[in-house]
């Protein structure tokens, strides 16, 4: 991942190389167990003090987002399965099917009699109950979004249930029924928090998002005259946000910038430009908009590559368990 500080915006380093880091989690650029640079090479990479990053570091590393491993460095933290464990899972299992076809041999069983009858229980295994899966997110409009979009890639009968993340801590029988699901998703950046809220023993997956093909067409489609404005909702998202926005819409000038808690900086931003893109969570801003500017959210959406890497085989997992729990009643 390209990290990139913008001495331009109204944001301090240290929240814009959090919110990269933290982006880039997010959005799949820094995937589960990928090492960052030492605090002395990122620090001389990006022209900054190593008290800086160190202490970057050691924020996120609270945050549950990242993990310092003696010895070998800093790495983006992997709550999943331990890549030597899956591998020697693999290898057992191989050496079962080896075990089977042999069996078949001695048998008398042909190779297209086995293939049929393995098809048989596959397809009967695949016939378990539907899965029930909470997604939790931010905001609740998103939140029912990304839910409704990650339902599209699942298996028919699957079910998503959208929760935001305040309620797991203030509706006790919201928490209580994630707690029952058999799956809860969140965005990878946001799965230390959802973890924490709860509790160890309650499986979650984190996501990587991308921007919305929609989202990325509207830029793109923009007219090179256009006076473009950026408003995030956090400080530390925005030369990211900023970042992207230019990779889409490069033949646009340098856009106007604002975070949504500085008025100010808001005030400027309606005052010069004709298109505001605003991220997820700053939609007030459409409130008493002037209709001479159009305005549009920079929505992102499931990444399919970490739906099908890091959500689908855990799903495939459940769902084996169940079958062979409905199997031996």
């Amino acid at each position: 991942m390209k990290i990139r500080l913008d001495r331009d915006l109204p944001v301090s380093l240290s929240q814009q190389l959090r919110g990269q880091i933290e982006y880039g989690i997010a959005c799949g650029e820094l995937p589960p167990g990928s090492q960052l640079p030492s605090v002395r090479e990122l620090a001389a990479q990006l022209g900054i003090a190593m008290v800086t990053v160190s202490q970057v570091y050691k924020e996120l590393q609270g945050s549950g987002l990242l993990e310092s491993q003696p010895g070998r460095g800093t790495f983006v933290m992997d709550g999943s399965v331990g890549t030597t464990q899956h591998q020697g899972r693999i290898l057992e299992l191989q050496r079962h099917i080896d075990a089977l076809i042999g069996l078949a041999e001695r048998l008398g069983i042909s190779k297209s009699e086995l293939a049929s009858m393995v098809n048989a229980r596959l397809g009967r295994h695949n016939s378990a109950e539907p899965l029930h899966l909470t997604f939790v997110g931010i905001f609740p409009e998103a939140t029912r979004a990304y839910a409704a979009d990650l339902h599209t890639m699942l298996f028919p009968g699957d079910r998503v249930e959208a929760v935001v993340l305040e309620q797991l801590s203030s509706e006790p029988k919201t928490l209580k029924a994630a707690r029952r699901s058999d799956l809860v998703v969140t965005t990878a950046h946001r799965k230390a928090q959802v973890q924490s809220a709860l509790g160890p023993k309650v499986p979650v997956v984190g996501l990587g998002f991308i921007p919305s093909e929609r989202t990325r067409m509207t830029l793109a489609e923009l007219s090179p005259r256009t006076k473009l404005g950026i408003l995030s909702t956090f400080p530390e998202f925005l030369p990211t946000m900023k970042a992207g926005i230019e990779r889409f819409a490069a033949h646009l000038d340098t856009p106007l910038t604002a975070v949504l808690e500085d008025r100010e900086s808001v005030a400027r931003l309606v005052q010069g430009c004709e298109v505001i893109v605003y991220a997820t969570g700053s939609a007030a801003v459409l409130e008493g908009l002037p209709e001479r500017i159009r305005a549009f959210e920079y929505r992102h959406v499931p990444d399919p590559r970490s739906v099908e890497r890091d959500l689908l085989p855990v799903l495939e997992r459940i769902r084996e368990g169940k079958a062979a729990l409905a199997a031996g009643d």
